[in-house]
Formats: structure tokens, sequence, C-alpha cells
């Protein structure tokens, strides 16, 4: 790999399939067109957190875009917006894409709210009690993350290229070769650090099973004081059915139609429908077995 490995692009090609190319930074796998010669490396390694920021953390379709809306609410009392999430919550690896609509994260006011799929080691850090930010990491079983990121990247497919079927994308997230790498070093990463007090480790089932007392636990964690009434608010206004009647908000990169909607079904267990029973005993053999003795469960949807 190239001393700068940012400005080598690399692709995962099988046949008459293919993943999109990539890019690595600081040794993390990203889409080519938030990464490759776009000076992104730079951003992120020259990048000053504020003491008020809050980070997003998560592997992709784990549940952050959820976790965008439920923070942005919190810190806006519960107000509904229809502008896009990434306007409000901003992606933080797309800060570099020539094409972004999103703002300058760089110049906006405190306190700045974003959103990330890098790994924690990867992620910003203050060096100083004046900059060191709170992080917020968000974890889904491996099972339901596959099937929603396989479909998901089908859709984006117009922008990076890719092709195959199920099996192949399962393959390569055994692997850790879809973007962003292996899920169980992502979630591994952030675990290590789930009782830094300015780490708040969250997971999507829990999520989804109580609503209203993760909402208090993140208010709590990052300093916003609420009334029970609006939490309660804030928790039905951000379940799945409430979300999708204001989808127009959550089209990536706001480019309505062209590109996946991040909202798709907001559900526990529904990989099941996809999996064989070979892949089911090669998640638990090679996926689920790098968690045991960490204490990191899943509930019931795994």
């Amino acid at each position: 790999m190239a001393s700068d490995e940012s400005e080598t692009l690399v692709q995962e090609i099988d046949g008459e399939y293919q993943h999109g190319k990539a890019a690595f930074v600081k040794g993390v796998r990203m889409p080519h067109v938030f990464a490759y010669q776009t000076g992104f490396k730079d951003f992120l390694e020259n990048f000053e957190t504020r003491q008020d920021d809050v980070f997003i953390i998560g592997f992709p379709r784990s549940g952050t875009t959820w976790l965008q809306e439920i923070t942005w609410q919190i810190f806006n009392d519960g107000a509904i917006s229809k502008e896009p999430i990434g306007h409000r919550v901003q992606f933080f690896d797309e800060a570099k894409f020539p094409h972004t609509t999103q703002p300058d994260i760089t110049t906006r006011p405190s306190p700045r709210l974003m959103k990330t799929h890098l790994p924690f080691h990867a992620v910003p850090k203050g060096t100083s009690d004046a900059s060191r930010c709170k992080y917020i990491y968000v974890a889904r079983t491996p099972h339901d993350v596959v099937v929603s990121y396989y479909l998901f990247d089908l859709k984006m497919a117009p922008l990076t290229g890719y092709s195959g079927p199920f099996e192949y994308f399962a393959d390569m997230f055994i692997k850790g070769t879809t973007y962003w790498g292996s899920w169980t070093e992502h979630v591994l990463d952030s675990w290590k650090h789930k009782d830094d007090a300015n780490v708040l480790f969250l997971t999507y089932e829990d999520l989804k099973e109580n609503l209203p007392s993760q909402i208090r636990l993140i208010a709590k964690f990052v300093g916003k004081s609420l009334t029970e009434e609006t939490m309660e608010r804030i928790a039905k206004q951000c379940t799945f059915n409430e979300m999708k009647k204001n989808a127009s908000a959550y089209w990536m990169m706001t480019r309505d139609g062209e590109l996946p909607n991040y909202l798709r079904r907001g559900q526990i267990g529904g990989w099941k429908d996809s999996f064989t029973p070979e892949l089911t005993a090669r998640f638990e053999s090679e996926v689920l077995s790098k968690l045991e003795g960490t204490g990191l469960q899943f509930g019931s949807g795994q």
C-alpha cells in the first residue's frame, strides 16, 4: 500500500461480481467518492473537536440515522424538521465529498452534532478538557445489519458500481471487506470504551424495546434537561412509523429518488428471511464467536 493510502484505489472483484471502489484512511476502507483524492485524510487528521461536539458512531445500517433524529430532537426540545437530516446532524465522512449538499462542518456553530461510520479509534479526539467531546455508539445484531446493508448498497450501485447477490455481500461482510471494514472490530473498538465518561454505548435492540428510557439516557448523557412530557413526545415522534411520515428528510445526500432513503423497515429479526442454515452457521463461527467473553449481547433479535 502506498505511503498515502488514500491515494490508492482498491476494489473487491469476484468474477462478474464486484464491490464499489474504496480508499483506505487510517486503515479504514471507505467509499472512494468520500476518500480518494478528496482531502478527507487531511481533514480528518486536522479536525479540531469542541467540548460540546457530539459524535454519533455506528457501523452502516445499525441505526445511526435513527439516533441522528433522536439526538437532534433532544437538542431542539422535541421539534420536528423537514430539513435533510444530513444538514442538521452532519455526516462527517461526507465532509469532503465534492458533491455534498451539507454545510461546512468546521464553520458550524456549537453544539455540533455529527454522524460517522468510522470506528472509534479513527474518530477525532480532543487533547484537553476544552476539546474532549462526547461519543454515542449504536450497535445492532450483525444478522440484521448485513441484510439491510446489502439492500442499501444494491440501491447505491449508481454511485458505487456494486453488483452481486446477497451471498457475495455476506461473504465480504464476514471477511471485513465491505466499506468501513470488519463489523466485529468496529463494534468491539467502541465496546472497550463503554465505561469512559464521554462514551455512551447503545444497541438498536434496546432502542426498539424501550425507546423512552433510552431517550432519557441520551438526554442525561448530553446534558439536556427536558420535561417528561417532552421526552415522551420525542419517543413518539421517533418511532419508525412517525419518522416515515417525514421520509423526505432522510434521503441519501438529498438526491430524492435517485439514491436510497435511509429508512427501510426498522425491524428486528428480518434477517431470518434471507439467511440459509449454512450462512447462519458461518455467522456463529466467524462473527459471533469473536464476541464471546466480551459481555456484548443483542437480545431477542439475534
